[in-house]
């Protein structure tokens, strides 16, 4: 479960949806999309996290974004192997 305050270690909550939407090669209504998240709900995730329109990211929709991390990277393991 992401928590508001972040360690050297770990990204904040708009640095890990950047870093994401940029692996996965997706505009962000698209990334909402595929995440299953209203895109105006989305966009407050990704707001500063010193933002008053600022919301935590819920627990099911940061596994429903790390699932569509580990399908991309199964995908492109498989395209860089040739299978």
């Amino acid at each position: 479960m992401y928590h508001a305050t972040t360690t050297m270690s770990e990204p904040t909550q708009q640095a890990y949806l950047k870093a994401a939407k940029r692996a996965l090669g997706l505009t962000w209504d698209e990334f909402a999309a595929q995440a299953g998240i209203h895109p105006r709900a989305f966009k407050t995730y990704r707001m500063p996290e010193h933002s008053q329109d600022h919301r935590p990211l819920p627990a099911l929709a940061r596994r429903s974004i790390d699932q569509l991390l580990a399908q991309h990277q199964q995908l492109m393991s498989k395209a860089s192997n040739g299978a």
